[in-house]
């Protein structure tokens, strides 16, 4: 094992892991960080990498996160002659900010000028088709010119250790050699009211991976035991998880996701202020670097910025890069990106444009009765309570509604990886859920959810365990409850409603996706007359006579102006058909599931509604594909 490098963790990520509350979890962990290299870490990096992310100064002492490979874009640039070295043969481009050190270091006025930490450096080494990466820290050695565009960069490395892997975005490189690096926008000095280009946020707002560059200065009192270090690591997640706020168009935000708790570049942020952020595009080799004042956001302070997520760190852009076609690596042709699985949703800026949600700032939804169907199958019924001035709640029959359960669940335990459950670890207890119950030109005072429980759900869980109290309760009777159980309502979402015009109308559910046409058959029985036109329901369960049970009591009042036919895919037909017998409805019932064969026979002018599990709905909108049937046709709802 490699010797300590540290002698503690410095002053700033004492403080951060103190905001974040884990610094007695890992305050001896700084012995972990070695002093060289191991042998697995100096043939990982000479064997395995294509490109290497590296930390560079500049001569304002910003940090930028540059981009270093070979020429070709080739493995084997990197060679590593000791255990405290790595050789670097890398081609550099016009606007890579490590090629302004390097003119620095090869002009000898340039280098009596400039600072001993000018040249500090670190390193990520990821080998992104398997998730391994592992970080280096020291200091630039030696520089030689050995072509126009090619130097030879010697590094010492001081500081090594692993990386978590569990965000990263697993892709196949190969080297891409003939590229035309163009500087594109170029300002290495914002202004106070100067604002990104719109094409730069957009570039940001695509990203899935960027690297963050950041210093530790050290003082002098202190120099000794902690001695300023660059840094170097990644930041990953979905696309569009990181986010530009729209008032200046030039902080960016990103959110900061449960990691191996030692938050050493937050900790280098906390002392320095200071960050640069760069984002590649593995696609067209474009690259954007960033550098900028930064700062972490804990608690009360993140919230206020983004919307349910407490930890985060904004960047202050001061200058920026953005070169197209430059990097010689590129995602190979016909292979597709596998996310992390613990990857967790996008979340949104305060500031944001709510377009999806609404504004629903202030209202609760407080259980109010509940009735158990099955097992793992129950029929919740929320109260809404709004504060004074709150605006009121719509909701259309088929859309969905945002649940914010942090308050009566709480935060989830700190797990560091969690592979049987991975979306757990940074869980904000956050649901949605299409409303089962209609409340067409009406304000929402009340809503009914028709959930299944999930196989380790947080907040299926905790509903369904709050019913075992009642285990007494028959099943199909109603429970009362108290306000104990609640939730703030974050929104309202989803196209997927209910026409106010005339029907013609194909609805397909798979299962429990029946409820967002429980809405829409109230809500139709509830028009009288005014429903007119024609609706088939294609039912496919595995439990058709609790399904039919919840769709009887609005086909029973299904005005004579609507015709309706019920086609049920089961096979289950042991049950009681009588519950079915409706003289609006025509039945049919087919034994086993939906053949894609069956949408070949499917009526071509009608629009057609699908909900169900994501298999089952492919399989729906594949067949009415074949079958002719036009995409704007075909509506097709989230599984929530």
């Amino acid at each position: 094992m490699a010797m300590a490098a540290l002698h503690g963790w410095h002053p700033g990520e004492q403080a951060i892991q103190r905001k974040l509350g884990f610094a007695d979890a890992v305050k001896d962990h700084w012995s972990i960080v070695g002093s060289f290299m191991p042998e697995q870490h100096r043939i990982f990096h000479t064997s395995k990498l294509p490109f290497i992310p590296v930390t560079i100064l500049d001569d304002e002492d910003r940090p930028w996160a540059s981009i270093v490979s070979g020429s070709t874009g080739s493995i084997g640039f990197v060679k590593s002659p000791d255990a405290r070295t790595l050789s670097v043969l890398t081609r550099l481009w016009e606007g890579d900010p490590l090629l302004d050190a390097i003119k620095t270091w090869t002009c000898p006025k340039g280098r009596e000028n400039t600072t001993t930490d000018r040249f500090l450096t670190a390193g990520l080494g990821i080998e992104f088709s398997t998730r391994r990466r592992n970080k280096f820290a020291g200091h630039i050695r030696a520089v030689q010119q050995v072509t126009e565009l090619d130097y030879q960069i010697d590094l010492t490395v001081t500081e090594t250790t692993g990386n978590c892997p569990k965000y990263i975005n697993v892709r196949e490189f190969g080297p891409y050699p003939h590229t035309r690096p163009i500087v594109a926008y170029q300002n290495r000095q914002l202004s106070p009211h100067d604002r990104l280009p719109d094409e730069v946020v957009d570039y940001i707002l695509q990203a899935d991976t960027a690297f963050i560059a950041s210093i530790y200065k050290s003082e002098k009192a202190t120099a000794k035991k902690y001695p300023s270090h660059a840094g170097m690591n990644a930041r990953s997640g979905l696309p569009g998880f990181i986010r530009v706020r729209p008032s200046d168009g030039r902080t960016v935000v990103i959110p900061d996701y449960s990691g191996n708790r030692f938050v050493s570049s937050l900790g280098n942020i906390e002392s320095s202020g200071l960050a640069g952020l760069t984002i590649v595009s593995f696609t067209t080799g474009d690259i954007l670097y960033l550098t900028g004042t930064a700062e972490n956001h804990v608690g009360p302070a993140a919230l206020k910025i983004m919307a349910r997520h407490a930890s985060l760190t904004t960047l202050k852009v001061t200058g920026y890069t953005f070169v197209r076609d430059a990097l010689p690596v590129r995602q190979q042709p016909g292979t597709l990106v596998e996310r992390s699985p613990y990857s967790p949703k996008i979340k949104h800026l305060v500031e944001e444009i709510a377009s999806e949600t609404g504004d629903n700032e202030g209202h609760q939804a407080y259980l109010q009765e509940a009735v158990r169907l099955s097992s793992d199958l129950a029929v919740f019924k929320f109260k809404v309570a709004a504060q004074s001035g709150a605006p009121r709640i719509s909701i259309r029959p088929g859309q969905a509604i945002v649940l914010d359960f942090m308050d009566w669940i709480g935060p989830p335990q700190y797990r560091h990886m969690a592979d049987a459950a991975p979306e757990s670890i940074n869980d904000d207890r956050v649901r949605t859920w299409t409303v089962s119950s209609a409340h067409e030109g009406q304000d929402v005072t009340s809503f009914e959810l028709t959930m299944r429980k999930m196989p380790g759900g947080a907040v299926t869980g905790a509903l369904f365990d709050v019913l075992k109290s009642h285990s007494f309760t028959q099943w199909g009777q109603p429970i009362k409850f108290d306000n104990s159980v609640r939730a703030g309502i974050v929104g309202i979402t989803g196209d997927f409603s209910l026409s106010p015009e005339r029907i013609n109308d194909l609805w397909v559910a798979g299962g429990i996706g029946i409820t967002p046409f429980l809405a829409m058959l109230q809500a139709l029985s509830d028009r009288g007359p005014a429903a007119q036109g024609n609706l088939s329901l294609v039912l496919s369960t595995r439990e058709p006579e609790i399904m039919l049970h919840l769709i009887q009591p609005s086909l029973a009042k299904m005005p004579p102006t609507l015709k309706v036919e019920l086609e049920i895919f089961t096979k289950e037909f042991d049950f009681d058909k009588r519950v079915i017998n409706s003289s609006n409805v025509q039945v049919t019932l087919h034994q086993g599931r939906v053949e894609p064969s069956y949408w070949a026979t499917a009526p071509k002018n009608k629009n057609f509604f699908i909900c169900g599990p994501n298999g089952f709905a492919d399989s729906v909108v594949n067949g009415l594909q074949a079958a002719s049937v036009q995409p704007s046709q075909i509506h097709r709802e989230g599984f929530y």
